[in-house]
């Protein structure tokens, strides 16, 4: 595995965050939302990418702000060879600090059940199952990390 960073997305990169959405999507059979098929710049969202080598975006995640004191994490998508690095747990982390450093009181992710390899990361660090799937009736799971208490 060669270097990687991890660091706000770009205009730039929303092509290559798409791609790798797309790519993903297609692995479990899941069809992304349009909308998470990455943040842009300007967007409400905040998004990051993982940059690997001579700038291949091999990961990706952004939030959003819910309004009620709640910060959605989505779009969190990691190219298969580069899973099991701790490339996810990096992302994951980099947007908890910023939603804790924006006053957030929780980050809320929804995670379709074919995306088990990511459930277990969220639930390792301290998100946890509330027992509801999401308003749209689509088969995701909704779990919490509570950042204030």
């Amino acid at each position: 595995m060669s270097s990687f960073w991890v660091r706000p997305a770009t205009a730039a990169d929303a092509r290559a965050v798409r791609d790798l959405a797309r790519r993903v999507g297609r692995e479990f059979r899941v069809a992304p939302r349009r909308r998470e098929y990455g943040a842009a710049p300007g967007s409400d969202d905040l998004a990051w990418v993982v940059e690997a080598g001579r700038g291949k975006i091999v990961g990706s995640c952004a939030l959003r702000d819910a309004e009620d004191g709640s910060w959605e994490l989505h779009s969190l998508n990691l190219e298969p060879d580069w899973r099991g690095f701790g490339l996810g747990r990096s992302l994951v982390e980099h947007a908890l600090r910023v939603a804790r450093g924006a006053g957030a009181l929780s980050v809320v992710c929804l995670a379709p059940p074919e995306f088990a390899e990511a459930r277990t990361l969220l639930e390792r660090l301290g998100f946890r199952d509330t027992g509801r799937t999401h308003a749209s009736g689509e088969a995701a799971l909704e779990v919490v990390f509570t950042l204030a208490s």
